[in-house]
C-alpha cells in the first residue's frame, strides 16, 4: 500500500496485480526451484533443468491461482488480516510447488 498510492481503487488493484504476476511470481518461483535444487544436492545442473522444464508452467499456475486470491486480499480483507489471509493460502500454493518440484522429468 505504501508503494502503490494511486487514488483510483480499481487502477491501484490492477497495478498491484500486475507487479505480483509479472515480477514477484517469476522471481519467487525461480528462487524456490533454485533453493530446492541446491538443497537436494543436484547443484546448478539441477537448477537449470528445473527452471527449463518447470518454470513456465508453474508461473502459469501462479497466474491462475494468485490473481483471484489477491483481488480478495487487496479488495476485501482488512489491512490487519492480509498477512494472515495470504499465509493461509500460501500453504496451498506451497503444496502445489512441492508437487511440481517432486515430479519426475520424462526423458523422451
Amino acid at each position: 500500500d505504501k508503494l502503490v498510492t494511486l487514488q483510483d481503487p480499481v487502477l491501484r488493484l490492477m497495478v498491484k496485480l500486475f507487479f505480483d504476476s509479472m515480477i514477484f511470481s517469476p522471481l519467487t518461483i525461480s528462487g524456490y526451484f533454485t533453493c530446492r535444487s541446491i538443497l537436494e544436492g543436484s547443484g546448478w545442473q539441477g537448477v537449470r533443468e528445473k527452471l527449463s522444464t518447470r518454470l513456465v508452467s508453474t508461473v502459469k499456475g501462479a497466474w491462475r491461482f494468485w490473481p483471484l486470491v489477491n483481488v480478495i486480499n487487496y479488495g476485501l480483507v482488512p489491512l490487519q488480516f492480509r498477512v494472515l489471509y495470504s499465509n493461509i493460502l500460501s500453504l496451498f500454493w506451497t503444496g502445489y510447488l512441492t508437487f511440481v518440484n517432486s515430479k519426475r522429468i520424462s526423458r523422451t
